[in-house]
């Protein structure tokens, strides 16, 4: 890339901040999930995220960072000049900022792999330790008023246990590819400064694993947070920047916008950025289509789940399950429904049942609609009003609901629509599952090609025949089998590298099909050498290729 563009799952020994070991996802579904939203492991009321930052060097301090009620200078002149001077502004800051990170990325460059890839480990190993996971968890649940504290911290160690693994197993810096047969060698290079922005869904985990693979490829990471995930952004920023100062690595290699957040600012970073990973809402990922540079825009919006009926009951109910409860159903790629054959509608909710959850009658449907429609004014207006139940407790999902008492101990809502249009026909964001029926596995495939995303999808099935169909007919990103839909980002058992976004390709209009893989943001070249002898050197010209007149 051109350098003058700115001129225009596993975490073993983590604890649970209540200092218990974290338990595994499928437990985790099945505990009842009587902690609220935003709740602390003990009952009590979230603490202030900049009180939470007290209880640690890595806090999250603004880091040197314009703090979001900062009223510099250059805000005053922005405020006195209307929308265009404020635009203008943050363009600038925005250009600023990269260029800082493009003299950071231009000294990364000439790092030697070896050495990269020890600062990587170094970078690793500081965001991995069990007290810095846990605080960030912390963070994350009381800024964005999603999940559950003890579940996020699991959910980040998990992820970042399975990216570290990714930049360790898979090269991006230097030779990674020999063909001796075919005389090829590929060389990796870094693409220069990746701007990024974090949704408030995954406040850590997208900041933490992009670093990773960032500077795995010797980039520098510019990111831009949600405006409900700026301090938690931050903290993992502060987190990162230690590491590399300690590496001797400039700092300024993992940055973030200064606060408060906008969209101008966004857009100026996307346009000034090498490479643009634009995840999120419907907003940011238009925004990271229309910049002009090289991007992966995906919106992962959950996953809907297929099953024939050849697989128990019993079986799928626990792994869709987990997939729709992890985090409180916060997670991009929880299940957000399942369609399967009718005769195996009825068991499969009595087995979900069985899992911990509640099935909802025809009024308390008709309450959950009016509770979904009253938060689809916009993230900030819901908050404001306390009416968004995306990452909320099902016991607060239920209480809004109305729900008998008994109801209030479910761990997660299983919902029958009534059609495929209903707005239940899918429930990504809540502890909730939309259970569907269809006469056929070709008719479940069918319904589930039209309410899933293209980014992911899994299939309940014995039959492998089956398994490739469904690959055929939905043409996911990616497509688990027997599996809860948040393997889909990366798991132990299924050899997927480990991916903070998922896209669906063409399908969706992003440049990303399937996982973004360390490899994405590394610029290869391949090198190929003569390896056959000139046989006729007497002639116009070299082996195969002629001289003009």
């Amino acid at each position: 890339m051109s350098g003058d563009r700115t001129s225009g799952s596993d975490g073993p020994g983590v604890e649970t901040p209540d200092g218990t070991e974290p338990t595994d996802p499928a437990e985790a579904s099945k505990d009842g999930s009587d902690g609220p939203g935003a709740e602390t492991p003990d009952g009590t009321e979230p603490t202030d995220p900049a009180e939470a930052s007290k209880d640690g060097s890595d806090g999250p301090a603004t880091h040197g960072r314009d703090g979001p009620s900062a009223t510099g200078p250059e805000e005053a002149r922005a405020a006195a000049g209307g929308p265009d001077a404020a635009a203008s502004d943050s363009s600038r800051r925005a250009e600023r900022t990269v260029a800082a990170a493009r003299t950071a990325a231009n000294e990364l460059a000439a790092w030697d792999p070896d050495d990269a890839a020890a600062l990587v480990r170094s970078v690793g190993e500081r965001l991995a330790d069990g007290e810095t996971i846990s605080r960030l968890a912390r963070s994350a649940a009381n800024e964005t008023g999603r999940g559950h504290p003890g579940t996020k911290a699991e959910k980040v160690a998990t992820e970042i246990d399975a990216a570290r693994r990714s930049v360790r197993d898979a090269p991006t810096a230097g030779v990674v590819d020999r063909d001796g047969a075919a005389g090829t060698v590929t060389v990796a290079g870094p693409l220069g400064v990746v701007g990024a922005a974090v949704p408030a869904t995954h406040p850590v985990v997208v900041p933490a694993v992009l670093s990773l693979y960032g500077l795995a490829a010797r980039n520098a990471v510019v990111l831009a947070p949600s405006p409900s995930a700026v301090e938690t952004c931050d903290a993992v920023v502060e987190t990162v920047s230690r590491a590399l100062a300690d590496a001797g690595a400039p700092t300024d290699a993992v940055s973030m916008l200064p606060a408060p957040p906008s969209k101008p600012e966004t857009d100026a970073l996307f346009e000034r950025a090498d490479f643009v990973v634009a995840a999120g809402s419907e907003t940011t990922v238009a925004a990271g289509q229309r910049c002009g540079t090289p991007n992966v825009a995906a919106s992962a919006d959950g996953v809907v789940a297929v099953a024939d009926g050849s697989v128990p009951a019993p079986a799928v109910a626990a792994r869709v399950a987990v997939g729709a409860t992890y985090d409180f159903g916060a997670h991009p790629a929880g299940d957000a429904a399942v369609v399967t054959v009718s005769p195996a509608v009825d068991p499969l909710c009595a087995a979900l049942e069985d899992e911990g959850g509640y099935v909802l009658d025809a009024a308390e449907r008709d309450r959950l609609r009016a509770l979904l429609g009253d938060s689809e004014g916009g993230e900030s207006e819901a908050r404001a009003a306390g009416s968004d139940p995306r990452g909320k407790s099902p016991r607060r999902l239920a209480a809004a609901l109305g729900l008998p008492n008994a109801a209030r101990q479910t761990s997660f809502l299983i919902v029958t629509p009534d059609s495929a249009d209903d707005p239940l026909a899918t429930l990504p964001g809540i502890p909730a599952l939309a259970v569907h029926g269809r006469d056929g596995f070709d008719a479940a495939l069918g319904l589930a090609a039209d309410l899933g995303s293209p980014h992911a999808a899994a299939v309940h099935t014995t039959q492998q025949r089956r398994a490739r169909r469904a690959a055929a007919r939905l043409a996911p990103g990616r497509l688990v089998v027997n599996q809860p839909g948040i393997a889909a980002t990366g798991a132990r058992s299924n050899g997927f590298e480990a991916a903070p976004v998922l896209g669906g390709g063409a399908a969706e209009g992003s440049q990303l099909c399937g996982g973004l893989t360390p490899a994405r943001l590394a610029r290869t070249t391949t090198v190929a050498a003569t390896s056959v002898v000139d046989g006729a050197s007497h002639r116009n010209g070299a082996g195969d290729t002629l001289r003009g007149p």
